[in-house]
């Protein structure tokens, strides 16, 4: 497995330089700002601009996590102009695979990850993000602002129940992996956060290992695989589903991302934590990777956050990194 830094959504030269200083081989972008307004796909350019950024600090680019969702909205309500956003997520990944990109990861949430909070308490005053179902719809802030531009979208058209949401991610999967396969490109598929079957009043699907299964049978490629996020199966069940779904698709080669962070509470009602403080034990679960022949990435994704510290979480990043580095070393 390769150990890497990154989830950040700007161009930081002293977060990759932290990366590099820690040992980090590989970095990984989520969402970067490399489309002008009139772009709806990265074009070769700025993709060979962002490897080239990497690679300046002696890093690998080993994966961009979503692209904007103004190129991908459509394409998840299942509205008129999808096609085009299906023929230029196309252009997406020939364009990757051209210039040495390998892994692309997407969701297939309309409103994403959902917290009702992202400054509760936590020890010795650090801040964690926290989702409480009870006030999911009370608290305005990025995640209603999400779902507000998806029901601006939809219009008079209702917003997808779970089986269009299937529908969709059908036509959308059966038209792009055949491409990333031929791209060398793989595209993996993240849980949505909370895993829960509405949040806020809009379905949602990924939310259990049957419905990774039930995708890999839809996608039937090598190309298609998961990002594996154990914070989003540890709010499902702790550390029963988490082990579950290691030893169901690592022997099969399809988790080629691992997100570790974990959760304290239940699917309805949680805050995050720092590892070893939650509802797995990390040890346990990277020895299960090691053991399985896990190959694919390992990156810390979400992290308490520190007093003065940077809005990426340089110090909380740090931690992270060494924790999962000493755990590595079996």
């Amino acid at each position: 497995m390769k150990l890497i830094l990154g989830a950040i959504k700007e161009f930081d030269d002293d977060a990759l330089m932290l990366a590099r200083q820690l040992g980090s081989e590989g970095f990984h972008f989520n969402t970067p700002p490399i489309a002008t307004s009139d772009e709806n796909y990265w074009t070769v350019r700025s993709l060979r601009w962002l490897k080239e950024y990497t690679e300046k600090f002696d890093l690998k680019l080993e994966m961009i996590e979503n692209v904007p969702i103004r190129f991908f909205d459509k394409i998840i309500l299942g509205l008129p102009g999808r096609d085009e956003q299906i023929e230029n997520y196309i252009k997406t990944l020939r364009n990757m695979g051209e210039v040495g990109i390998p892994i692309l990861g997407h969701h297939f949430c309309p409103t994403w990850a959902w917290r009702t909070s992202i400054r509760e308490p936590y020890r010795g005053g650090a801040l964690v993000s926290s989702y409480d179902r009870s006030i999911e719809d009370q608290v305005p802030n990025a995640y209603t602002q999400s779902r507000n531009h998806m029901i601006n979208m939809s219009e008079d058209c209702p917003l997808p129940t779970q089986e269009d949401l299937w529908n969709n991610f059908t036509y959308f999967i059966k038209a792009v992996i055949p491409e990333a396969e031929k791209a060398g490109v793989k595209l993996i598929t993240h849980p949505s956060d909370p895993p829960l079957e509405t949040v806020a009043g809009v379905s949602r699907i990924f939310i259990s290992q049957e419905d990774f299964e039930k995708a890999e049978k839809i996608a039937d490629n090598p190309a298609w695989g998961i990002n594996f996020c154990m914070g989003t199966f540890s709010q499902l069940g702790g550390e029963e589903c988490v082990m579950n779904m290691i030893n169901r698709f690592v022997p099969e080669k399809r988790i080629h991302m691992v997100h570790f962070r974990d959760v304290q509470g239940q699917v309805d009602n949680f805050k995050e934590c720092f590892l070893g403080e939650g509802r797995y034990n990390p040890a346990k679960v990277m020895n299960a990777l090691v053991d399985l022949g896990y190959e694919g990435l390992v990156l810390d994704d979400h992290v308490p956050f520190l007093t003065a510290d940077s809005r990426w979480g340089h110090t909380s990043r740090a931690y992270t990194y060494g924790f999962l580095r000493g755990l590595a070393c079996k």
